[in-house]
């Protein structure tokens, strides 16, 4: 299948994903294919709160066009605004923000939140 181990492919050291008091192991391995080998920016393992193993950040480099932005402003398209079914869901929301009013100190704070 030709699938390479990333942590073999540059790490000459023991990396080791779960931490006991008597040892450690390394029960994942993270494989990809020679097109992802090339791209490999590097391999780290971080400490994650859900689980007892170390989690594995790959960074991969990824060729993408940079996007120009010029100066401007953003415009809504208000071609919706005279269809049915998003002044039915408007009129929805817009009763169930004006009872959730009292919930509010004030008017302003109500209308900014």
């Amino acid at each position: 299948m030709k699938l390479f181990d990333v942590w073999e492919a540059t790490q000459p050291r023991n990396v080791y994903t779960h931490y006991t008091p008597t040892g450690a192991s390394r029960i994942d391995r993270i494989y990809v294919t020679e097109n992802l080998i090339i791209r490999k920016q590097g391999v780290a393992t971080v400490a994650a709160a859900f689980t007892d193993h170390l989690a594995v950040i790959l960074r991969l480099s990824i060729e993408v066009p940079l996007a120009r932005r010029e100066r401007g402003y953003w415009r809504m398209n208000v071609s919706f605004l005279g269809e049915s079914t998003f002044q039915n869901k408007l009129r929805t929301y817009w009763a169930k923000w004006q009872r959730q009013m009292n919930y509010y100190p004030d008017t302003l704070t109500w209308w900014e939140r």
